[in-house]
């Protein structure tokens, strides 16, 4: 409810309007052997939105370190060779034009976003709706405080907004 209300709160303008991925990321893109996107693929929930929000899933994702969670181990972004978070978006805001000052906003949206996703993955094995045989659920609700506090994080940056 807290970071509902921080969102809510501290909603930066609306910026410009462009198609979104949804799920924009890596694991959603084809890579060519000389590291070029060939492709991004798995568009089912698309829609017209602010491009900041698909960035800062993208960024979300985007692993730098293998200590840093417990799927990091199997990030291709860990790996040598690929970019930091901020070279990303300094890139992307140097090619785009695009004011990133709201940025930690659309990092709290797409961690809290996160949150929600998971809590409903980990709903429908509880109820039955989902064969759970072979699942972690306890790691799935690990993703989900892990997702909590990333948001919480980001929100610290919203003019001070978090009370925790």
């Amino acid at each position: 409810e807290r970071i509902h209300r921080l969102l809510v709160e501290h909603r930066p303008p609306t910026g410009p309007v462009s198609l979104v991925h949804g799920d924009y990321g890596l694991h959603n893109c084809r890579v060519t052997a000389e590291g070029d996107v060939a492709a991004v693929i798995d568009w089912e929930i698309s829609t017209l939105g602010d491009p900041l929000a698909d960035l800062a899933y993208c960024v979300n994702a985007w692993v730098e370190d293998p200590s840093e969670t417990e799927v990091a181990s199997s990030a291709p972004t860990s790996l040598p060779g690929f970019w930091g978070r901020q070279r990303l978006l300094d890139r992307y805001a140097d090619a785009t034009g695009a004011d990133l000052s709201a940025y930690d906003y659309y990092r709290c949206f797409n961690q809290w976003k996160l949150a929600c996703i998971v809590t409903g993955v980990v709903s429908r094995y509880e109820n039955g709706n989902k064969e759970s045989r072979g699942v972690n659920l306890d790691r799935l609700r690990t993703r989900i405080t892990v997702a909590v506090d990333l948001a919480l994080e980001a929100a610290d940056n919203l003019s001070g907004a978090v009370n925790r």
